[in-house]
């Protein structure tokens, strides 16, 4: 018990705690360390899903692209990009998944090599991009 009084005590002045609040709750899992997930999603992520359906995909249909949607990756990719990397407008795009694009790069780098019928890839790659 000694330890778990600790780390309720750590908890308590922990200056993120907080944090914990602004996401979805889950009251059967204690700690989520997975890389290669989405992650708990924030309690405003419902809101703003259920916004977006219904107003921009629903309300616009096939004109949102052509209104903003083309926009969007580049719109994060500075946020990103200015907030995380200190890099400047234009430098940083959000794109598909980590998986997607590795696929994207060797279908090109395949496609490149007509002759080669053989790819290689060792077990320690993440299951889906084996």
């Amino acid at each position: 018990m000694e330890l778990l009084d600790r780390a309720a005590a750590l908890d308590i002045d922990d200056p993120l705690a907080g944090f914990r609040d602004r996401f979805v709750p889950n009251d059967k899992l204690v700690s989520y360390l997975d890389g290669n997930s989405l992650g708990r999603p924030l309690r405003v992520t419902v809101d703003r899903l259920g916004e977006f359906v219904t107003a921009r995909w629903g309300g616009r249909l096939i004109r949102g692209w052509d209104e903003s949607w083309m926009e969007v990756p580049v719109e994060v990719g500075d946020s990103i990009g200015r907030v995380l990397l200190g890099a400047a407008a234009g430098q940083t795009v959000v794109g598909d998944s980590t998986s997607v694009l590795l696929y994207k790069l060797i279908r090109a780098a395949v496609s490149a090599r007509p002759g080669r019928t053989e790819l290689v890839c060792d077990s320690d790659n993440f299951w889906g991009d084996r």
